[in-house]
């Protein structure tokens, strides 16, 4: 992570200076009954590798409908101009972390009667659901409940756009058209750097790096090589709605800043 930014910022330096069910939860205290509405996911919609992401204006209607016996999978997704909505409902029982789920009978989708599995758990109030998704990948989807107050939860864990990168005192923005942008994703089980950077050659340089994160005391750290741990200088301000990372480099300190967006 470390390195990666680093390098990252230096190439940032250059261009700024030449531009100028509660028993059963998983641990947790929330009730499993009600509406969870989805927040984030980890998973590979394209081919170019796993990473978090935040739902997109369709997915993020979609939200899971726990009672005691019945769940209900309100998915919406994309296609082509329009939000499509496949509802499945499934009867389940809950046991050890797994949802044992079999299609219902009222189900406007699905094959009736057929069955499956999904790992869950409840962790800082968050719903943890892991399965295997109809393009058969390994997929995370990170649920919140309606009405619940998240606010406890971690200053890091969210959405972040980058505003500006500085280097000493020269000072660059990021505008819409220029190559200078970058965003985190952040959730309690990791997070995705997305970073776009001018090179040397002038080429716009893209990448997507995903992570685990640890905090320990009031420091952080990237805990994705467990034998390699590195403190990720992070710091908060402005009531944690501000995020800002630094690095000194040849041509002076190098910093980006962030502003959450949710």
């Amino acid at each position: 992570m470390k390195k990666l930014i680093f390098s990252a910022l230096v190439a940032t330096a250059l261009f700024v200076s030449s531009c100028g069910k509660d028993d059963d939860n998983g641990g947790g205290s929330t009730s499993l009954n009600g509406d969870w509405y989805l927040y984030n996911i980890y998973n590979d919609p394209d081919g170019y590798g796993s990473r978090w992401t935040n739902p997109n204006n369709c997915a993020e209607k979609t939200y899971w409908s726990i009672s005691d016996k019945k769940i209900k999978h309100e998915w919406y997704y994309s296609k082509g101009s329009e939000c499509k909505h496949t509802p499945k409902y499934y009867d389940y029982t809950a046991t050890n972390g797994v949802f044992n789920m079999t299609v219902a009978d009222d189900s406007p989708y699905g094959n009736k009667g057929s069955t499956g599995s999904i790992k869950y758990e409840i962790k800082d109030k968050e719903l943890i659901l892991r399965f295997r998704n109809i393009q058969q990948q390994d997929e995370i989807q990170v649920l919140r409940k309606k009405g619940v107050d998240y606010s406890s939860l971690d200053p890091f864990v969210g959405y972040w756009q980058m505003t500006k990168a500085t280097v000493g005192q020269t000072e660059a923005i990021v505008q819409e058209g220029k190559c200078l942008y970058g965003s985190i994703v952040a959730c309690s089980l990791g997070f995705t750097l997305y970073l776009n950077f001018p090179e040397q050659n002038g080429q716009c340089k893209k990448t997507i790096n995903t992570y685990e994160w640890v905090k320990e005391g009031n420091k952080y750290y990237d805990i994705t090589d467990p034998q390699n741990k590195e403190e990720l200088a992070l710091v908060f301000s402005e009531n944690n709605t501000k995020l800002s990372y630094s690095t000194p480099s040849d041509n002076g300190l190098v910093t980006i800043y962030l502003t959450k967006v949710k």
